[in-house]
């Protein structure tokens, strides 16, 4: 005799998880990118970048993992209180008495929190590092002022707030910004910014926010750069717009792993507490589009299909292994804005003559 955690119930725990938990992860990102640009030596950058000095520069721009705390912070605690409400729902149906609660001490959750919230920040860390020596050495090679290098590494002070730059950014989106910055400044630069279809259509080299992609269409019309002004404004306001982006991508991504790993780790806690057989446990996928992303094929091909066993992964059509969705052993490809949930449920019969 099977006894589940209603389907239901565990879709909307799921459901109520993310919508409380991701806002909440990215404000803790978008405070730490802002912690990373109060952190700025401006004094020394200016030196060092006047001295031709890559690591220097790079060193006063105080890129460490302490600027991710309150990030490293949320995401702890979104991990802590996922577990213990997958706990308290598994309680509800009798597979674990009151009292069995959610332990982070256990070394499972422990090397969880290290691999996917310590680990994580290291690699911001580095990314920002490999971010700013980029685009010190393209300034460099451009013949740009330190000044110049200084205000695209950490934007410019405007209405009392500093705005614009790399820090916080991907390497990926770094390197559009800096694509969009530079090609706006010159007419040749906004033609190799637009693309004309053979149907005489305007296209966009990369994707940039409205306000931009129109300033940049009507010099491209006029056959011009865009004025200065006009480009110091969207710098700004395309910086941020991929800034938001990569908040809301982190966050999704970040949460969805963080819920369906505590979720796997609270069954798991719960099995030991009472001796439960690992083998009576059936996992079932269940495949939803995630925010803003493209249904991937592999998980539609994997709704609906079930495992029997605790700790027996699933196995996707591309080769893939993951114990669950959102199992970081699945890499980016199966994980980036991934909207998948899998059910649990017991198998009292197990075991039984």
């Amino acid at each position: 005799m099977a006894v589940n955690v209603a389907t239901k119930s565990q879709a909307r725990l799921f459901a109520q998880l993310i919508s409380t938990l991701e806002p909440e992860i990215k404000r803790a990102f978008m405070a730490s990118v802002v912690d990373l640009q109060a952190g700025v030596n401006w004094p020394l950058l200016l030196q060092r970048l006047e001295a031709g000095d890559i690591d220097g520069a790079v060193a006063a721009l105080n890129i460490n993992a302490a600027a991710w705390a309150e990030y490293s912070s949320a995401m702890t605690a979104a991990y802590a209180r996922a577990g213990a409400s997958t706990m308290a729902q598994i309680q509800m149906v009798g597979i674990a008495p009151v009292g069995v609660r959610f332990d982070m001490a256990n070394p499972r959750a422990e090397r969880w929190i290290r691999q996917n919230v310590a680990e994580k920040v290291v690699g911001f860390t580095n990314e920002q590092i490999e971010v700013a020596r980029g685009v010190i050495g393209a300034g460099y090679a451009r013949g740009e002022g330190p000044r110049t290098i200084a205000i695209e590494l950490g934007g410019r002070v405007t209405n009392g707030t500093r705005q614009g730059g790399v820090l916080g950014l991907d390497n990926p989106r770094a390197y559009r910004l800096q694509q969009v910055s530079l090609g706006m400044r010159t007419p040749e630069g906004v033609q190799s910014l637009v693309i004309e279809g053979r149907d005489g259509k305007l296209a966009m080299r990369y994707k940039v926010n409205p306000a931009t992609e129109k300033r940049i269409i009507a010099a491209y019309n006029a056959g011009t750069a865009v004025p200065d002004d006009a480009i110091d404004i969207s710098i700004r306001q395309y910086r941020n717009a991929l800034l938001q982006a990569r908040a809301e991508t982190v966050s999704q991504t970040e949460v969805g792993a963080a819920v369906m790993g505590s979720k796997d780790e609270a069954w798991q806690q719960a099995a030991e507490s009472q001796g439960l057989d690992a083998s009576a446990v059936v996992k079932v996928w269940q495949h939803s589009r995630g925010p803003g992303g493209d249904a991937r094929i592999t998980h539609i091909e994997m709704n609906r299909q079930s495992v029997r066993g605790l700790n027996t992964p699933f196995v996707l059509s591309d080769g893939s292994v993951m114990q669950y969705p959102h199992d970081p052993a699945g890499g980016a490809k199966n994980n980036i804005r991934c909207g998948c949930t899998c059910n649990y449920s017991l198998d009292r019969s197990v075991g039984l003559t």
